[in-house]
């Protein structure tokens, strides 16, 4: 049988967008790697992170629909408020890990170079 979770993945130009302008303009990559190695790892994050996004887009879709269920007594979702819960948990689920798997190594990095700022912040 093939499920969603099953299907190949490609990988989210926004979130390869996202890592991509993440670690040239704000996290940097070792100098010594070749324009190959830093392409590499930007696609492997990029896969990574979209990967991560879709399981927590999963969760997040099917715990709406358990709440909308329980919410209307037992009653399941149309399709149409089906796909709309969907969509509303992938937007959640990007957002939660950009933040945890990408933007916040920028806050941290920033906190290693300027521990004074932490500090007095």
């Amino acid at each position: 049988m093939c499920t969603v979770e099953s299907m190949p993945l490609e990988t989210d130009p926004s979130i390869l967008h996202a890592v991509k302008t993440v670690y040239t303009t704000d996290l940097g990559l070792p100098d010594d790697w070749t324009d190959a190695q830093r392409a590499d790892f930007i696609l492997a994050e990029a896969e990574k992170i979209t990967w991560m996004v879709r399981a927590e887009a999963s969760t997040l879709g099917d715990q709406s629909i358990e709440q909308w269920t329980r919410r209307h007594d037992g009653r399941a979702p149309d399709p149409r408020v089906r796909t709309a819960l969907r969509i509303a948990a992938r937007a959640q689920a990007l957002h939660i890990v950009l933040n945890t798997e990408l933007y916040e190594l920028i806050a941290s990095d920033t906190e290693d170079e300027y521990p004074e700022r932490v500090r007095t912040a």
